[in-house]
């Protein structure tokens, strides 16, 4: 059995190197465009919902007369700007610029984060069950989440468009042999390679 290393790189490459030789270089695949789209209207949700409690705290104030309700009007307005344009604005591009993902026959790779980038490779035969996210604003512009069940946890690959969701969920069912009912059936082969 022959031992290959992947190393992640920043750009949408990824190296694949076998016993310290490059062997091939991969181009990683990102979220759909339509991806900073969902991602800044959740923003816009997100500062709609810290606009009512700004607001509410400032109703609170100016009728129970606090002394220093113009300080606080003022420190919630800004607060409230701040957030608007990090939660519209910069995680979107941030995290759309950083979100990458490949797959092949033995493992999937993901790099996401926002602060701290995180890359993920995951064998297929680790993987328990698959599912296909959909949420009210994905089902519009016709994108869907990946979310994998492994015995380590939950590993997602977010905003694909639908129809790459459904091919990545049937590569992952023939190629990690998971049944219909989302099982996952034991493979010698996979026993026999961790040992």
């Amino acid at each position: 059995m022959r031992r290959l290393d992947y190393v992640f790189m920043m750009s949408t490459q990824l190296h694949v190197i076998e016993s310290g030789i490059p062997m091939e270089v991969v181009v990683m695949k990102t979220m759909h465009k339509q991806g900073l789209r969902v991602l800044k209207i959740r923003g816009i949700l997100y500062t709609c919902i810290c606009l009512s409690f700004a607001t509410g705290y400032m109703l609170s104030a100016y009728f129970l007369k606090w002394p220093s309700f113009k300080t606080m009007m003022i420190v919630s307005i800004v607060l409230v700007i701040l957030l608007a344009l990090y939660f519209i604005f910069v995680a979107p591009r941030y995290r759309y610029a950083i979100f990458k993902y490949q797959y092949d026959e033995h493992r999937i790779f993901i790099q996401k984060g926002l602060f701290f980038i995180k890359q993920t490779h995951v064998p297929l035969y680790r993987i328990q069950n698959v599912e296909i996210e959909e949420g009210w604003i994905m089902r519009r512009y016709h994108l869907a989440n990946i979310l994998m069940h492994t015995a380590g946890g939950l590993v997602s690959v977010k905003l694909i468009h639908k129809d790459e969701a459904q091919k990545l969920n049937a590569f992952i069912r023939q190629h990690g042999m998971i049944d219909e009912s989302g099982a996952l059936h034991q493979r010698l082969e996979a026993n026999t390679s961790d040992e």
